[in-house]
Parts: C-alpha cells; sequence; structure tokens
C-alpha cells in the first residue's frame, strides 16, 4: 500500500473528512484492545474546547519537547498534509509509517466499523507507543464525551474558551455545550479558560463530580500582556504560588495569551521547568491561525470558522495593524453562521471578497449575504484580492479548508507539512 492510497483509504471510511459525528466510544475501544492499549504505555493529555484547543496543544508540546520530553501531538483537522495530524517531537509522521499502520489496522478497521476519525486516532495511538513517547497531546475532534480522544486517565485535561459550533451534534445551548466538552475532566488536574457564566457553571460541576482539582482563568490562573506586535507578544503568566514574568509568545492573535497560559500551566503541572516553558513559548507556531505571511501585499491566515472565532480575528487585526486597510477573503462551510462570522469580520475589512473552498462542504459564495465581490475559486479570490494596492493586507479567513489551500498554493502543492516550531535562529519556513 502506497501513502496516497492509504489516506484515500481512511478519508474514504465512514464519516470521511468531517462530514459529522457518530457517538459512541465502543469502536475506538475496540481498535485500542486489538492493538494491545497503546494509550498505556505513555502520559496522556487531553486539549478540548471551541475555539484555542490546537494552538494549546501545540504550545504544551514544544514546551514538552524543550524540556527534553519525547511527544507525540495529534491535532485535526489538517491544512495542507494529512501527515501534519500526527507528529512526534514536532516531525509529521512518514509516509511509509502511514502506509504501513494504515495496512496493519485495515482488518480492524473493518471489523468494527471504524470512522475515519476514530482509525486516524488509532493510527496515531499506535505509532506513539512504537515510537516510545513520553507524553501525548491529544486534540478533541468535536465535542468530547464519545470523542475517539477519550482514552485513558489523562494526567491532564485542558479546556479552552467554550462556544457555540456543532450544534446539531452537541446541543443548542451553551450549558449543554459545555456538559459534552467538559465531561473529558476524569482524571488528573483540569486546567479551564475564562468561560461564560453558564460554561463556567457546568465545568465547575463536572470537575467536582469528577473528584479532579480545577485551575481556573481568572479566579486561579493570570495572564497579562505588556508587548503585541506582528513580531509577536510578550506576556506574564501567574498561578497560585508561582510566576512566569516576561515571556515572549511567538504565537500571534489577541486571542493567544489565554492559550499559552493553559499550556504554561499544564506544563507546570507535568513538571517542566520555567527555562523550557519560555522556549516552547517563544518557539511554538500553529499555522493557519493568526499568521502573518510577509510580503507585497501581507497574507494573514485564520481559520475563524465560527461567530466567536470571527470576534477574536477581528479583534488581533485591529491590535497589530491598527486602521491600515485591508482585504478580507472569506469562504466559510455550509453549516456554518455565516451572516454572524461576516458580522463580525466586516467592521475590520475596507473590501470584501467572498469565495469558496474545494471542498464539498464549502457554501456557495452566491448564498453569502451580498456584501463583497463574489468569486468561486481561492485563486480567483487571491488574483481579485491583491489586485488593488490600497490595501496592503489581505486577509483569509472563515474556513480552515480555505486557509490549507491558501497554504497548499504558497508551497508549490505537493505533500508538504506545514511546521509547527521555529528553529532557532533561522528564518521561519512555511513548511517543512
Amino acid at each position: 500500500m502506497t501513502y496516497a492510497e492509504a489516506v484515500a483509504r481512511l478519508l474514504a471510511l465512514r464519516g470521511g473528512e468531517h462530514a459529522g459525528m457518530r457517538p459512541g466510544l465502543e469502536r475506538i475501544e475496540a481498535l485500542l484492545a486489538a492493538l494491545g492499549h497503546p494509550e498505556t504505555q505513555f502520559t496522556l493529555v487531553q486539549v478540548g474546547g471551541t475555539n484555542g484547543k490546537g494552538s494549546t496543544a501545540a504550545l504544551l508540546a514544544a514546551m514538552l519537547k524543550a524540556a527534553g520530553r519525547r511527544v507525540g501531538l495529534y491535532t485535526s483537522p489538517h491544512l495542507v498534509s494529512f501527515r501534519e495530524r500526527i507528529r512526534v517531537d514536532g516531525e509529521p509522521i512518514t509516509p511509509d509509517a502511514v502506509a504501513d499502520g494504515v495496512d496493519a489496522l485495515s482488518t480492524l478497521v473493518a471489523r468494527v466499523d471504524a470512522t475515519m476519525f476514530e482509525a486516524t486516532t488509532a493510527l496515531a495511538l499506535d505509532h506513539f507507543a512504537r515510537e516510545a513517547v513520553d507524553v501525548a497531546v491529544l486534540e478533541v475532534g468535536l465535542g468530547g464525551r464519545l470523542d475517539a480522544t477519550t482514552v485513558g486517565v489523562p494526567a491532564v485535561t485542558v479546556l479552552s474558551r467554550i462556544d457555540r459550533d456543532h450544534e446539531a451534534y452537541l446541543g443548542t445551548t451553551l450549558a449543554a455545550i459545555a456538559a459534552e466538552k467538559a465531561a473529558i475532566i476524569r482524571g488528573g488536574l483540569a486546567v479551564s479558560a475564562a468561560q461564560h457564566a453558564e460554561v463556567e457553571s457546568v465545568v465547575l460541576r463536572h470537575a467536582a463530580a469528577a473528584h479532579v482539582p480545577l485551575l481556573l482563568e481568572g479566579r486561579d490562573v493570570h495572564v497579562s500582556v505588556r508587548e503585541r506586535s506582528v513580531r509577536g507578544q510578550v506576556i506574564t503568566c501567574a498561578g497560585p504560588d508561582w510566576r512566569l514574568a516576561d515571556a515572549r509568545l511567538g504565537l500571534l492573535g489577541s486571542y493567544q495569551p489565554s492559550n499559552a497560559l493553559l499550556a504554561v500551566t499544564a506544563a507546570r503541572h507535568l513538571d517542566v521547568g520555567d527555562s523550557a516553558i519560555r522556549d516552547g513559548l517563544a518557539r511554538a507556531r500553529w499555522p493557519g491561525r493568526f499568521q502573518v505571511v510577509p510580503g507585497r501585499p501581507t497574507l494573514v491566515l485564520d481559520g475563524a470558522h465560527n461567530p466567536s472565532g470571527a470576534h477574536a480575528l477581528a479583534a488581533s487585526l485591529r491590535d497589530v495593524f491598527g486602521e491600515t486597510p485591508i482585504t478580507l477573503v472569506l469562504g466559510v462551510s455550509a453549516d456554518k453562521d455565516a451572516a454572524a462570522i461576516l458580522a463580525a469580520l466586516a467592521p475590520a475589512a475596507t473590501r470584501i471578497v467572498l469565495t469558496r473552498a474545494a471542498h464539498p462542504r464549502a457554501a456557495d459564495p452566491d448564498t453569502l449575504p451580498p456584501v463583497g465581490e463574489v468569486t468561486h475559486s481561492s485563486a480567483e479570490a487571491l488574483e481579485v484580492a491583491t489586485r488593488d494596492a490600497r490595501t496592503p493586507i489581505v486577509c483569509v479567513a472563515g474556513s480552515l479548508f480555505l486557509v490549507g489551500e491558501v497554504l497548499a498554493r504558497l508551497g508549490g502543492g505537493g505533500d508538504n507539512p506545514c511546521p509547527v516550531e521555529k528553529q532557532a535562529d533561522s528564518i521561519e519556513p512555511l513548511f517543512s
């Protein structure tokens, strides 16, 4: 089996690429049992929430690596290459390891009728065991209570900001969505971002019921920002008996200091020292989330696929670029609240170009609110957006599928994984 055949086989499984959720843990548990329970061979950290899960996971993985731990990182979706989902010490899984792993799993996957995400999660955990990682950082795919990453007993569970998203699967109220996401709290230490009042009460209740100590942003742990620019941010994080002052955060975006605080708090619980924490904060990168690509024009790439993410992106654009004119290239998935996303982002833009990703879930731009010029591909949208020199910044947002397409174009096509860490004293690459 070739790498391309392996990826195609995974994507053809029930559920496909983010085509829906099939609740239940019995299939992932059956897969892991047949594999000899690889999830028991390393320390587990699970990161859930709505926005910020991936950034938090990447930051924590970078800190652990800086501390000399061998660390596995499992995230989703990928932007350019499937290999981005499964990394050890920042390096993506090799094509041969994907092909061999899928080949070995095929009979088991068919036997339990596993979904694409369940099979990929099993592949990741088995790979981490074979690579003898010390710690595996797992980003929740969707929800939490019945997500395939909810396996074993985590040493730390982390909840980023919880907001409305995937309401067809998780519930139509914040409390219902929070109940699904907070259910990952089941052992070790729990760390949570500051939450809406109704979400906070759910998180507190779940932690108490599970007898898990909880550190909550704004109550137990705090972060402040001393400096913010296109070069990065300088933050101070503090907890009940510790303080990390003037740490440089390489991730841009006004929402990243909160994610950094969660990662720092988790790292300290895992006995990572301050020097490694600072190194991880400075080096970690998370592509497609307020990612600035210098040039003429400057590109800003941010998935911002729900109203909460769109508001955070708009705030980041104002904080970093002030009143500089911005052209917004927006494409959303058909199941997203396009009107609310546009309402949040439109005030930050001088021009708007509507488009779509080449993905079956993408919304037809002709059906979006008529607020800008309509194009029907990312290539056409970028050509239109960069035509006017009066807007020196072009922001691509609304869908990680769209952002992934743009990154693939910038990388010249092919299977080139985006890096999640800046190397010391190097020019920052878009691709590894």
